[in-house]
């Protein structure tokens, strides 16, 4: 199921990276206020999808929305636009939760890259503690967790489609928060 979610967003996947400001970190010429901009973003998109996940897996857990809250707090940025993007992604489906889980839960990997560089962005000095970009090796835990229990699931064909159907969503839902914020 992992090579099928891999391969059915993969083209997505780029996509969205390549239409947010992440790669200004990668580039070491991210302003202070793109890297707040970006936070935001960040907590708009994982705010509204981790709830959504938390309808149908009530044993889902995660600390990006609250380490970017931390992040926004100690910026003076204010996150309450989240809630205008709340009615444009729901989840109706434990598979589509598996699905959106995907794209949550994958993104701490490419975290982990931007996290390295986010120290050789000058602009972003004065930020004594990153909270959701931290580089530690814990926040790849989630992914391994997520990893081995999707291995124990078991998918009916429409389960499959359902995840991956809601995982390309996810990925466009990502998106428009990034254009529009």
């Amino acid at each position: 199921m992992l090579e099928k979610l891999r391969t059915s967003t993969q083209e997505l996947h780029q996509q969205i990276e390549g239409e947010n400001t992440a790669d200004l970190i990668m580039k070491h010429s991210i302003s202070l206020e793109e890297y707040k901009k970006l936070l935001l973003q960040n907590y708009v998109a994982y705010k509204i999808t981790e709830e959504e996940i938390k309808t149908q897996l009530p044993e889902y857990t995660s600390d990006k929305t609250e380490n970017l809250a931390k992040d926004l707090v100690e910026l003076n940025v204010n996150e309450s636009i989240a809630k205008n993007y709340q009615h444009y992604f729901k989840i109706d489906t434990t598979a589509e939760a598996w699905g959106a889980w995907y794209v949550v839960e994958g993104s701490s990997l490419g975290g982990m890259l931007i996290a390295k560089n986010i120290e050789e962005c000058e602009q972003l000095a004065t930020i004594k503690t990153h909270h959701f970009f931290n580089g530690k090796r814990q926040s790849v835990n989630g992914w391994r967790q997520f990893t081995k229990d999707l291995k124990k699931k078991k998918f009916s064909d429409e389960e499959e489609n359902q995840a991956i159907e809601k995982a390309k969503e996810t990925f466009k839902f990502f998106g428009k928060v990034f254009r529009e914020i």
